[in-house]
């Protein structure tokens, strides 16, 4: 039964870390124009940096407080906040894996060039304190792992299609561009694009990033203390 189970989470990680991003820009990049590819990539990046770490911190952290071993360990005398930020950061940094093999694909399949590694590895890192720190405040923030499961991909998938992950900012009307400035999946997927191009206008996007994981950081404190 492990082998067979061992079995099914290979390919369970290979279809969503190798076949579903390659499908993604497939698909997509034979209707974007060769100008707007660039965004094709940063928007699946943002997808696997935001969304994916978002849902795996909060139903991992939902289960630990569900089958009781976060309570053994505060017994022992661990640290709530430094236990949850371990979980977050062990499930976060598994999706830094995605990230090299999405821009080879768009090194192979759209010619695309990194114009600074530099900003974009601060993008990056923004993106994904922002997804951890989210992640954490929604593991807390509900009593069950079922309410859990299914606000963190209410939430996540929102994120995902109410801003703009998969365009430019400027793409959205004015006053509606200001109403997407909420929403923190914004930030990551404008700092990355930047970053790509060689703006430096990502570094302030990518501010607005780790401004949000605090914020979500500070929230998750408060929950953790009233509880």
């Amino acid at each position: 039964m492990e082998f067979k189970e061992a079995k099914i989470a290979i390919f369970a990680v290979i279809f969503f870390s190798i076949i579903l991003p390659i499908g993604l820009l497939v698909a997509l990049g034979t209707i974007v124009s060769t100008v707007y590819k660039v965004y094709l990539i940063s928007g699946t990046i943002t997808f696997y940096m935001t969304i994916g770490t978002i849902l795996s911190i909060a139903q991992g952290l939902a289960n630990e407080r569900e089958s009781g071993r976060l309570s053994l360990l505060l017994a022992a005398g661990i640290s709530r906040e430094l236990y949850s930020l371990s979980i977050a950061i062990s499930n976060g940094l598994s999706a830094l894996l995605v990230t090299p093999l999405l821009l080879i694909f768009g090194v192979l399949l759209f010619h695309l060039k990194v114009a600074s590694p530099p900003l974009l590895i601060i993008a990056i890192i923004s993106a994904l304190f922002m997804g951890i720190s989210m992640g954490m405040l929604i593991g807390f923030a509900f009593r069950t792992p079922r309410d859990v499961n299914q606000y963190s991909q209410i939430i996540s998938f929102t994120l995902s299609f109410f801003a703009p992950v998969y365009f430019p900012y400027t793409f959205i009307p004015l006053p509606y561009r200001y109403l997407t400035l909420l929403e923190p999946t914004t930030y990551a997927s404008q700092s990355i694009s930047m970053a790509l191009i060689g703006n430096t206008s990502s570094i302030l996007w990518s501010i607005g990033d780790f401004v949000y994981g605090i914020i979500f950081l500070m929230a998750s404190s408060y929950i953790i203390k009233k509880r």
